[in-house]
């Protein structure tokens, strides 16, 4: 039976009908008119489902429900007129998520959503209806269909009603389509992946739109001076910004120039660096330390592979000193023939920072043209590599002197195991530069790698395995944590609070004699010598060890040659029985081959009571696995064993690893509220999360007084970020959040997922730092056997803009999908099509995805190219220091900090909402522009300290925006966009209109609507372009937004749509007016008012009813007073007249031109008309650029006025007297410079003249026709291969 989740609404009815009637034909496929209509979907047949993973170790009854076998054939056929037509009227969720929040249910928060999974033991989900196995597998099925091409995956029928709920949630949160369709044993599940639609309807009434009358006085003078010409009325003006970029050169960087040194000069240097070391005792002991480190022992390897090999993998594990070592093995080398790293290796040096060694990042750098080791970031690098040219064919010169290339001998990329976009992206280059760079050697370095794949990649280069500097860490997984909670009167570290102290005693050196000693017993029967060995150390390691060739170990010695004592204190040490050789031989089979009834018999009986044992513990895992929602945090069980091991312990702080901030928030609470933790002269609970203030976070280094058990609860920030050496007990919930990105949907996500193995080996060695730990993983051995072995590459998970125009700076004739193919692991084909029509809609690249001129600006500078764009629009609006900040906070971090106590929540809220109403409130962006700008007065008044206590800043993040800004603008001043002194470009600074336009201008398109409040829905919804109902998340300054339906449907502007576990939210929003909307969009189609293009399209009119219909459009649009609609984007609707909508769209194209021409002569001044039209756009913005809920400027100067519009207004706190004492002076009319080095104008055109003037000439009026004889409506849409 076909799938019934495939029919439309229409049809449903009569395909009960149908079926009632008797079986279907074979192969029979009902057209589903209510799919949405796409040109990659359309027509197109479903893929048989390929995924078919093996089953072993599943039971049979879960084999063979879960088969997973291949769907069905199934076509998706074009939807008919009346079908869509249907569609239009009676869908009300066009193309959002199922998970959406649904206008007539209440939504939740976050917040909410995680507090009701996780109160008590009530928040079990279906998710729980199904054994760990089955959930293991069905989990990964749907991730691997995710994955692939394939647009549909049925399951095998006879899946039960509670397991096909559990798919059914599953597939929610993971922002896919699932439906089940048939009866009885033939009812299957089918799951689809969830696309965008591409066209919305217009449910919400239009919004008038209306210059004000002194933006009329402002047309009115500018097109009196200039009045539209035929550039302006065709859009010829940016005709040619389709050009492709030729002769791409960049500056090179001297932060990567070789230095200038003689041979003498480097002689000198070494001599003086052993000078440094013979007077300084302090750097004679870092010498004597760096000789401890174990890495130490293969620099002669390493430097010696370096000279016959281009590229050495270094495999070392976490605290063997690779990283700041290496580098100067090398330096030392080639000079013989953050503490940041550069800071700690110029302190090892006896230098400065900038010396010998600097560094690089981002938005900030130290040191450069006589500096022989530089520290970057993974982007810089890139940027750097990107910087040489445009081609890496083999054909290029390499001896060229503007090579960046050529000046560097050794790259060193370390931690290559976390995967980001730009390190992939960058090992790709690197790959194809090596053959053309024969001097250039690469070194990659990781603790936790996947060797064998990294060295295929390169060819199979060299791979040196360094070992570790940790000690031995007991683990325990969830059945042994239930087991020892169960068990109250024992003491489960009583075996191992003695080893506390040991490190661990496998050497290289203690390997071989252990190899000896073992052969030694096997051949020749002497057992003195390992006997000796296991007893003087009595370490799992040893008594476990198995032989470095044959894999045997002293139990399978023992029991061959009938050595019963000894194998019985084995046994009672704890050893392993199910440890193999390499043969596949246990201890029990070499009793059993070499005939030793007697210890076959004694190793059988005690396999056999673990046996029992084992049951048991899985029992108890069963129990408890049915009543927990296993996807949340069990505060509970953490609780418990916490408890457990403060009672079987005395001393050494407690790590304990949590998802997110509001698992600790519920933790610590938790632990607060138990009569055991709340003694504070007891127990130190501390949180460690990137987020709080840098006081909190200090606290976790510092060991607490004796007879205080420390506890800190932390995020995955605390696996390799930072080392807290107090630490002996680990407890992992083997859960972190971790930030994707659906290209289906087009949406960011955030979920609490299970962490790599890779991850889990790190939290473990956390315990092993600086002494022998334990680790107790709150997840079953399943679970862990299950989980992937490393972390999804970030190039699969994330948007990838910058990559797909970093491809084409590289190489502009090669195609972007083909050069990503050649990544380790090549991006979903969605994400590289998503990613390429952003950068067309930016106009980057042309339709046939050709780099422009202004793409090749946009890849120019280090941030993403919608900033970019968002800079070049905000010089020529004056409007430069906010971009600045806007630019650097959305690169960075959130300056605002998350305080511990619930009082200080709502004042931090508080503060941040009044901080937003400098600049005219409802904005989480200008919020931070507003604190930067009061930060920097305070500081100047030496109030900083202060004023971030008030607010709730971080002074240290304000500081590194700062830093950020400076290099920023430097980097703007160097490619001639601004002049040395910025000030000019920032006269418009403190107007809220046209800052909320160059907001418009980096955040688009990112827009969304609010939707009028509705009964019962107490929370703001807002309604994106694909259709989306999406709520606001708690932390922003509008959660509590309140407007009038006078107010109309107000615009925001946003960063991102976030799918969380709590369903979709927005996290930093603005409230925008329509003006900047409509200079800025990319597509403006003009009709007259309730006519629907969409249906006209799908309407079988004759060519007599069409013609009359262009003709009625014709005659609208040719009268000025006539009132038209404009639709935005196909989704948004305002109602205006013919004369201001004509001037709206002169006023685009005039914007589009001047971008352009900026970006071809970034220091010469504006044309005259470009000029005058410039500063018309800010005093339109200036005038009309605020929403209505917004208060006015005059408003926001007047305290009284101020505090009485803000009575009943919820999200909006009027500034106090303190605040007010940092804001800037008073906003004025905007300002227009006509400088040398910035946009200007005519001189003769400075302010407009009130004196009014006639309206347009009739003879101007043609070109708000869309032509004679036209069927369609006039659109205004920028061709992507257009500046805008």
């Amino acid at each position: 039976m076909a799938c019934l989740g495939c029919l439309g609404l229409a049809n449903l009815e009569a395909w009960n009908a149908r079926v009632a009637r008797g079986p279907l034909p074979h192969g029979y496929t009902p057209a589903n008119p209510h799919r949405p209509t796409m040109a990659h979907l359309s027509g197109v047949p479903v893929r048989p489902n390929s995924l078919r993973p093996p089953l072993a170790g599943l039971p049979a009854s879960t084999r063979s429900r879960f088969s997973l076998g291949a769907p069905r054939q199934r076509r998706v056929t074009e939807a008919t007129a009346a079908g869509a037509k249907h569609r239009r009227s009676c869908q009300t969720a066009r193309a959002a998520p199922k998970e959406a929040a649904q206008p007539q249910r209440q939504p939740r928060g976050d917040d909410e959503d995680d507090r009701m999974g996780r109160k008590g033991r009530k928040g079990k989900s279906a998710a729980a209806s199904m054994n760990e196995a089955t959930l293991v597998r069905v989990n990964k099925v749907l991730e691997d269909f995710r994955a692939s091409d394939a647009e549909v995956y049925t399951f095998e029928p006879d899946i039960s009603k509670e397991e096909r709920a559990a798919i059914h949630e599953m597939c929610r949160k993971m922002g896919m389509k699932s439906k089940s369709s048939g009866f009885g044993t033939q009812r299957r599940l089918s799951v689809y992946k969830n696309k965008r639609n591409q066209g919305l309807d217009m449910e919400e009434g239009p919004t008038h739109l209306g210059f004000s009358e002194e933006s009329r006085h402002v047309l009115q003078d500018l097109f009196t001076h200039y009045p539209p010409d035929d550039a302006d009325l065709n859009g010829d003006a940016n005709r040619n910004s389709s050009d492709k970029a030729a002769n791409i050169k960049w500056k090179t960087d001297s932060a990567f120039c070789k230095p200038a040194m003689s041979k003498h000069d480097i002689t000198k240097k070494v001599e003086m660096f052993s000078t440094k070391i013979n007077g300084s005792p302090q750097l004679r002991k870092i010498m004597e330390d760096r000789s401890k480190l174990p890495i130490s022992s293969f620099k002669d390897v390493i430097t010696s592979t370096l000279d016959d090999h281009q590229v050495v993998l270094i495999s070392g594990e976490t605290g063997c000193g690779k990283t700041t070592q290496v580098p100067q093995y090398i330096l030392d080398h080639m000079w013989g023939k953050g503490e940041s790293f550069a800071e700690r290796i110029s302190a090892e040096r006896g230098e400065a920072v900038g010396d010998t060694v600097g560094y690089k990042i981002r938005l900030e750098s130290k040191g450069g043209k006589n500096s022989s080791v530089m520290f970057c970031t993974n982007g810089v690098l890139l940027r750097v590599l990107i910087g040489r040219g445009t081609n890496t064919s083999k054909t290029r010169n390499p001896k060229s002197l503007d090579d960046a290339i050529m000046g560097i001998s050794h790259i060193i990329v370390d931690e290559i195991h976390e995967r980001d976009r730009f390190s992939d992206f960058m090992l790709t280059i690197l790959r194809d530069l090596l053959p053309v760079y024969p001097h250039l050697r690469l070194v990659l370095m990781s603790a936790t790698i996947d060797a064998v794949r990294f060295s295929q990649y390169f060819n199979g280069c060299s791979v040196i395995q360094v070992p570790g500097f940790t000690y031995p860490v007991k683990t325990y997984y969830l059945e042994d944590v239930l087991s020892i909670l169960q068990s109250v009167g024992d003491n489960h570290l009583s075996t191992t609070t003695s080893d506390k102290k040991q490190r661990s005693v496998l050497t290289e050196d203690f390997k071989s004699s252990m190899d000896e000693s073992i052969n030694l017993a096997l051949v020749n029967e002497e057992f003195d010598p390992l006997l000796e060995l296991i007893s003087a150390e009595q370490n799992p390691e040893i008594y476990n060890y198995q032989h470095s060739e044959t894999g045997v170990t002293p139990l399978m010695v023992f029991a061959a040659k009938g050595q019963l004592g000894d194998v019985c204190m084995l046994l009672s040490f704890g050893v392993d029985c199910s440890a193999q050789d390499h043969d596949g031989k246990s201890a029990l089979d070499w009793a059993q081959q070499e005939k030793q009834q007697e210890v076959y018999e004694v190793i059988m009986k005690h396999v056999e009571c673990s046996s029992a044992k084992l049951t048991e513990d899985n029992e108890l895992l069963n129990k408890y696995l049915a009543t927990i929602n296993p996807e949340h945090i069990d505060t509970m069980l953490i609780e418990r064993l916490l408890g457990k091991i403060c009672v079987d312990s005395d001393e050494g702080a407690i790590l304990v690893f949590l998802p997110g901030w509001e698992d600790i928030n519920q933790t610590r609470e938790k632990l607060r509220a138990s009569p055991f933790f709340r003694d504070s002269s007891r127990f130190l609970v501390l949180s460690l999360h990137s987020m709080i203030p840098s006081s909190e976070q200090k606290k976790v280094f510092k060991r607490p007084p004796a007879g205080v058990r420390k506890i800190i609860l932390s995020t995955n920030i605390a696996e390799t970020a930072v080392t807290i050496d107090d630490v002996v007990f680990v407890i992992d919930s083997g859960r972190m959040k971790e930030k994707s990105y659906d290209p289906y949907n087009n949406v960011s996500t955030l979920h609490a997922s299970w962490v790599s193995k890779a991850s889990a080996r790190q939290r473990e060695g956390r315990a092993g730092r600086c002494q022998a730990g334990v680790c107790y993983h709150l997840y079953s051995r399943f679970r862990a056997a299950s989980l992937p072995d490393y972390q999804i590459p970030e190039i699969k998970r994330m948007p990838i803009e910058e990559l797909c125009l970093q491809v084409k700076l590289l190489d502009s004739n090669c195609r972007i999908a083909d050069f990503l193919k050649k990544t380790l692991d090549p991006p979903i084909p969605e994400s590289v099509r998503n990613a390429i029509t952003v950068l067309q809609d930016l106009g980057a690249l042309t339709q046939d995805e050709q780099l422009t001129e202004l793409g090749e600006k946009l890849g120019s500078l280090p941030v993403h190219p919608s900033t970019t764009k968002m800079l070049l629009f905000a010089i020529l609006m004056n409007c430069l220091d906010p971009a600045l900040t806007l630019a650097c906070a959305a690169d960075y971090r959130d300056p605002f900090l998350l305080p511990m106590a619930p009082d200080e929540r709502k004042n931090a809220t508080a503060g941040k909402v009044e901080l937003a109403s400098l600049y005219g409130g409802f904005s989480d962006q200008l919020a931070v522009v507003a604190a930067f700008d009061c930060w920097r007065r305070a500081k100047d008044r030496g109030q900083e300290s202060q004023f971030c206590t008030k607010y709730f800043i971080s002074s240290s993040i304000m500081q590194m925006l700062a830093n950020m800004r400076k290099q920023l603008q430097s980097e703007l001043y160097q490619r001639g966009f601004v002049p040395a002194d910025t000030s000019a470009c920032s006269l418009n600074s403190n107007d809220p209109g046209i800052m909320r336009a160059v907001l418009m201008a980096g955040a688009y398109p990112m827009v969304g609507r609010l939707l009028p409040p509705r009964k019962n829905v107490k929370k703001t919804i807002v309604e994106t372009a694909s259709g989306g109902k999406v709520r606001l998340h708690p932390h922003s300054c509008n959660f509590n937004l309140s407007f009038s339906k006078s107010s109309g449907n107000p615009l925001l502007v946003y960063d991102e749509v976030t799918r969380g576990d709590g369903g979709m939210h927005i996290k930093k929003c603005s409230v925008v007016g329509s003006c900047p909307l409509l200079l800025l969009a990319s597509e403006m189609v003009v009709a007259p008012p309730d006519d629907d293009s969409d249906e006209e399209e799908d309407s079988s009119e004759d060519e007599a009813g069409k013609s009359t219909l262009a003709q009625h459009r014709k005659e609208i649009m040719s009268s000025p007073d006539n009132t038209v609609s404009v639709v935005v984007d196909r989704w948004l609707r305002f109602d205006a007249s013919a004369l201001d909508v004509a001037q709206f769209y002169c006023l685009r194209e005039r914007l589009a031109s001047s971008i352009l021409f900026k970006v071809k002569h970034p220091q010469d001044v504006l044309p005259p008309a470009l000029g005058a039209s410039m500063y018309a756009i800010a005093c339109i913005l200036s005038y009309d650029g605020l929403p209505d809920m917004c208060p006015s400027n005059d408003l926001l100067q007047n305290p009284v006025e101020a505090r009485r519009f803000s009575l009943g207004k919820r999200g909006y706190i009027p500034p106090g007297g303190y605040l007010r004492s940092f804001a800037d002076r008073p906003h004025h009319a905007p300002h227009f410079q006509n400088l040398a080095n910035h946009p200007g104008g005519d001189p003769a055109y400075t302010q407009p003249s009130r004196a009014p003037v006639g309206r347009f000439d009739q003879s101007q009026r043609s070109f708000r026709n869309s032509g004679p004889g036209s069927s369609k409506p006039r659109s205004f849409k920028r061709q992507r291969n257009t500046a805008l």
